[in-house]
């Protein structure tokens, strides 16, 4: 994973593919996941995120210091809604003056190009760009308020409690391919996931829809097993048209639904055929 530096503010970045925004609620869990899935600490740090309409994706930012430069940016001269900006390698896009869109440049490119690569990209059109060197980048940030929108604190240890509710679904995720389990399991122990061996040709991409898609429709995950070619899922949630949308979208059938009471819960129990 390459680090960017920006006066000397260091610094990750991800762009995560979605089908629709992610509801506020399930923003934190759904980053966490992902940046484990990436096997990025953001233990001790901090995150920014933006959703990026035109891409169905949320690039997300990870940084050690709170005052992170790119988080100051409203003082730019602009009557558009959208600014971009050069600087060094990077292209730089705001959306009303906050940080919207991240890109480091592999190659060099005029001032034209870079405005028709913007376009080709996310189909917004810009009229100039604003070139920043050290000076006119400290002094805009100097003149600027700190964005303090779409950040996660990760600076000290509470940031565990939002994980709990997905924990063991988020350490299956860690891993691309898991051992071979036992063949004598305790099927009643809650909340545990299986992995058999013949399953290891199984492809992360479909474990990562199922993971984005359950916090898309706001689901909890109780159990996910994989044998063979088959997956099964047992999830919840308030509603039951959350878990019918969920299970269209990742092609899922339902084979038991029913309502828990106590818990005042829906409960599904899906599964997935896989083609060999």
């Amino acid at each position: 994973m390459e680090k960017f530096n920006i006066l000397n503010n260091y610094f990750f970045t991800i762009l995560i593919q979605v089908n629709e925004q992610i509801d506020d609620k399930y923003i934190k869990e759904f980053i966490c996941s992902n940046l484990q899935l990436k096997n990025i600490s953001y233990k001790h740090k901090y995150v920014y995120y933006s959703y990026i309409q035109q891409l169905n994706s949320y690039q997300v930012f990870v940084f050690e210091k709170n005052d992170f430069a790119l988080l100051f940016l409203d003082n730019i001269n602009s009557d558009s809604s959208y600014t971009l900006l050069f600087y060094d390698s990077y292209l730089i896009l705001l959306k009303n003056k906050k940080l919207y869109y991240f890109l480091n440049l592999k190659y060099k490119l005029n001032e034209d190009e870079l405005i028709q690569l913007i376009k080709n990209k996310l189909n917004i059109e810009i009229s100039k760009i604003t070139n920043l060197d050290n000076k006119s980048f400290e002094k805009l940030i100097s003149k600027s308020q700190k964005n303090k929108c779409n950040i996660l604190d990760f600076s000290s240890n509470n940031y565990l409690n939002a994980l709990i509710l997905n924990f063991i679904l988020c350490i299956v995720f860690l891993v691309n391919y898991f051992l071979y389990t036992q063949n004598r399991v305790n099927n009643s122990m809650e909340n545990k996931v299986l992995f058999t061996k013949e399953k290891k040709d199984l492809k992360t991409k479909k474990l990562i829809d199922i993971l984005n898609n359950s916090f898309t429709y706001n689901l909890k995950f109780k159990d996910l097993v994989i044998k063979g070619n088959k997956i099964d899922l047992l999830v919840s949630s308030n509603k039951v048209v959350n878990i019918e949308n969920f299970s269209k979208k990742i092609g899922a059938k339902v084979n038991i639904l029913e309502h828990n009471k106590q818990s005042s819960e829906y409960e599904a129990k899906l599964f997935i055929q896989e083609n060999r």
